[in-house]
C-alpha cells in the first residue's frame, strides 16, 4: 500500500449511489416502454423506421446514464496529470 495516497472520499461513493438510484428506475422504465412498443406497434413502413430510431435513442440514453453513474462513483479523481516543467 502506498503511504502517499489519500484515502478515498466517502462523498464520491455516496454520489455514485445516488446517481445509480436515479439511473436504475429510468433504465427500467425505458426498457418497459420499448417492450410495449415492440409488442403493440406494427413494424412495417414508417412506424418500423421510427421504432429503430427510438431504439437507438434509448440505447444511447441508457449508456450515457450508466456512464455518468460510473464516473461519479469512481474513487479515482478525474483530473489531468500535472504538466512537467522543463528546467531553464
Amino acid at each position: 500500500m502506498d503511504p502517499y495516497t489519500t484515502a478515498p472520499r466517502s462523498s464520491r461513493w455516496r454520489r455514485g449511489v445516488y446517481a445509480a438510484g436515479l439511473v436504475i428506475p429510468f433504465t427500467a422504465s425505458q426498457l418497459w416502454a420499448l417492450l410495449v412498443l415492440l409488442r403493440l406497434a406494427p413494424l412495417d413502413g414508417l412506424v418500423g423506421q421510427a421504432l429503430v430510431l427510438v431504439l437507438l435513442g434509448s440505447v444511447a440514453a441508457i449508456w450515457a446514464g450508466w456512464r455518468w453513474t460510473w464516473r461519479l462513483g469512481r474513487d479515482k479523481d478525474v483530473q489531468p496529470a500535472p504538466k512537467t516543467r522543463i528546467p531553464t
